[in-house]
This record gives structure tokens, sequence and C-alpha cells, in this order.
């Protein structure tokens, strides 16, 4: 199924657009600040700032999980702020609590600082309800190797970055096409990330783990991104996993609701996959 009109309009205006891995670390930090501001803003939710971080919760309907969410950025930029909206979406879609955690950045803090606080994140959740751990990119990387650990009820991941070795085949497949990722520049924030350590250590590239031990998953990817073999490795490494390819959609494609109508049925898709787990917790 070809891509809307819409999806292919942006990302005809993204390839045209400045490249922020050319930029110094502080201008590309400024830029990723401004991520979501194309996206629509959320309906029928709350924000609020909390010691964990940015809290999210829809107006009305009862609460039936909570996830923490962990913006993507490389490691290297990104905050709480800059996935507000998505956020947004995914409480208001999935009738959940959201609980955007912040965490340290590379170069400055390599590894396992953002691994540590993520897991201080998730484990500061109040255990009365299902808990999820969703991200984009290496967001979601960070939330693969932090749901695992720690046993999280289930897992949404939005392109997720899990292998910083970089060796997926669509690396090479797909370098034409995408216009968001290089594998140079994963390898390069890749390095400041995992600093001195085995870039193979499942906290790191979870995708690269040695056993099936993910917890149920839901992961999508573009049709013309790097990272979709990343996806591809850590669905079949969960205990049940499901992969949407969205067919000419590029990097972290489902954060921009509002734009082009595939962003809008990812994050439906995302919301009923976490009430349905929800409720099979629940129920058991």
């Amino acid at each position: 199924m070809a891509a809307s009109p819409e999806a292919v309009a942006f990302w005809a205006q993204m390839a045209a657009a400045p490249q922020q891995v050319s930029l110094p670390i502080a201008e590309r930090r400024a830029a990723g600040e401004h991520a979501e501001d194309a996206t629509a803003e959320p309906s029928g939710v709350t924000y609020s700032s909390q010691p964990l971080g940015l809290q999210v919760r829809p107006t009305d309907g009862e609460i039936g999980a909570r996830i923490l969410y962990l913006f993507g950025g490389g490691y290297m930029l990104g905050s709480p702020a800059s996935r507000r909206k998505t956020a947004g979406h995914l409480a208001r879609s999935a009738q959940a609590e959201v609980w955007v955690a912040s965490y340290r950045l590379a170069p400055e803090h390599p590894f396992p600082a953002a691994f540590d606080d993520a897991t201080a994140a998730f484990r500061a959740l109040p255990t009365d309800l299902p808990r999820f751990v969703a991200g984009d990119s290496s967001g979601g990387g960070l939330a693969a190797a932090v749901g695992s650990a720690e046993g999280a009820d289930g897992l949404v991941l939005f392109s997720p970055w899990g292998d910083l070795t970089c060796s997926g085949d669509t690396m090479a497949e797909n370098a034409a096409v995408d216009i968001e990722c290089t594998r140079d520049s994963l390898l390069e924030m890749g390095g400041w990330y995992a600093g001195t350590h085995d870039r193979h250590d499942p906290r790191i590239s979870p995708a690269l783990a040695a056993t099936d031990s993910l917890p149920p998953l839901l992961a999508f990817a573009g049709s013309d991104e790097i990272l979709l073999d990343d996806a591809r490795r850590l669905v079949t490494r969960s205990v049940r996993g499901d992969l949407v390819v969205g067919d000419g959609m590029q990097h972290v494609w489902p954060i921009w609701v509002g734009v082009f109508p595939e962003a809008g049925e990812a994050m439906a898709r995302a919301g009923a996959w976490i009430r349905d787990a929800s409720s099979g917790r629940s129920s058991s």
C-alpha cells in the first residue's frame, strides 16, 4: 500500500531540510527540542511536571496502565518536553498514565547513565496497574533494554535503535532511501554512549541479546529506514512480538500524529495493543 499524499509531501519536506547530523552537538540538541513542531496538539489530556518527569493523564475514563516513555535522540539529545505531544496522544489512545522520564545524555554521561536513570524511573512507577515501557529510536532501544531487565508487562517501540554495532542488513539495503539516519552518524553516537563498554552488551544493544526473553512487544518501523532490521530482530527476541512496517515511511513516523494519516493509525494501534495487554494481565 503506497504512502498517503500527505506523508509523501512531508517526507519531501524533511529531505529538503538541513540534516541535524552535520551540526555541532549544541545545535543538534536545540533542533531536537523542535522534533514535534508539526505534530498535532493532543486533546483530552492533562500535563504536570513531577520529580519523575512529565506526567500525562487522560481527562476522563479509568486509567488502565502506566507507561514509562523514553525519548529518542541518539542518547545525546532530547528531553521530556521533546515528546510532550507524543506522550499525550499515547495516553489518550491507551487510556493510560504516561511518564516521560528524563535521563542523562552522552557524551557527557556515557553508559550506564541512561540505562540506570531509566531503570530507576521504571522502578518508581506504582505497581497497582500494568507497567509498560515505550520509546522511539534510541529511546526505543533503551525501552527494550530496561523492559527486559525489569520485567515490564509490555513494550511499544517506534523505530527502535536496538543494535549499536549497526550490523543490521537494512543499514546497507536502505541507505539510499533513508532521509534521516546514516550508519556513520549512528556509529558516532553509539560510541559516545557506549564509551569503553562492549556494544554487544544487551543493556546497550538489546537486539543482540543471546536469549529470546524480551517482554511482549509491538514495534513500528518504516520500510525506508536503515533501522528496520533492528525492529525485526527485537521482535524475534520477544516472547510475543508484532511488527508494523509502514510502507514508504521513515524514521519514528508514528510521532507525527495529525501530519499524515498513517501516524494517527499507528498511535491508535499502539493504544489498542496496550489496552488489550493490560486487560490480559488484569484478568490473569
